[in-house]
């Protein structure tokens, strides 16, 4: 497997993880994430993990191969590192 390619995972109820898990076990990359559980804290949305990549346009394939067995799932993106480069600083 390539350094960019994406790792994908089977889906299953063995694969349910929270956002929280993925953090932890994927630093850095980007998650593709189906939905399963939804909560108001986004680190305990509970779904499969569906690929992961240390880069974002690596998602893409698995996104849309599932969206055409899976048209009305609820899908969740995210990277799960420091989106604010180091060194620079965000004044709200």
């Amino acid at each position: 497997m390539g350094q960019h390619e994406p790792h994908y995972q089977e889906n299953g109820e063995t694969n349910l993880v929270t956002v929280a898990e993925i953090e932890r076990k994927y630093p850095d990359q980007w998650v593709l994430l189906e939905i399963v559980r939804d909560d108001k804290d986004y680190r305990s949305v509970v779904g499969r993990l569906l690929a992961h990549s240390p880069d974002r346009a690596a998602l893409d394939g698995p996104y849309q191969r599932f969206r055409v067995d899976h048209p009305t799932a609820r899908v969740f993106e995210l990277f799960t590192g420091d989106v604010v480069p180091e060194g620079i600083v965000v004044i709200l």
